[in-house]
């Protein structure tokens, strides 16, 4: 009995070595932060706050030329947020998807 039990530690064992060494690899840069990564997020903030200004607008005493100029800054502001990875989409890494399936197999 005592040595069954040791058996499933051993077993595990490699498998906790292995998602060990993919959490590391995985938040190493994590805490890395660089000018350009504090200068998009200050483009960010601006695009952001940018829009909230728009949206807060009262369009109805706007003349159609002055609405037609706010639809072209939106789409502008729409395209830099969505090449500066904006958009409301949710990414998985790989290594993350990697790390989540290990857990579940363990869990399971």
């Amino acid at each position: 009995m005592n040595s069954n039990l040791q058996f499933r530690k051993m077993k595990k064992q490699p498998i906790f070595t292995i998602l060990l060494i993919f959490l590391a690899t995985c938040f190493a840069n994590a805490n890395e932060t660089t000018t350009v990564n504090k200068e998009l997020n200050t483009r960010a903030e601006i695009i952001v706050n940018r829009v909230e200004e728009i949206r807060e607008m009262d369009k109805s005493s706007l003349t159609s030329v002055e609405k037609k100029a706010l639809k072209e800054e939106l789409k502008d502001l729409k395209k830099e947020a969505k090449e500066m990875g904006l958009d409301s989409r949710v990414s998985i890494s790989v290594g993350a998807l990697i790390i989540i399936l290990l857990l579940l197999i363990i869990i399971l």
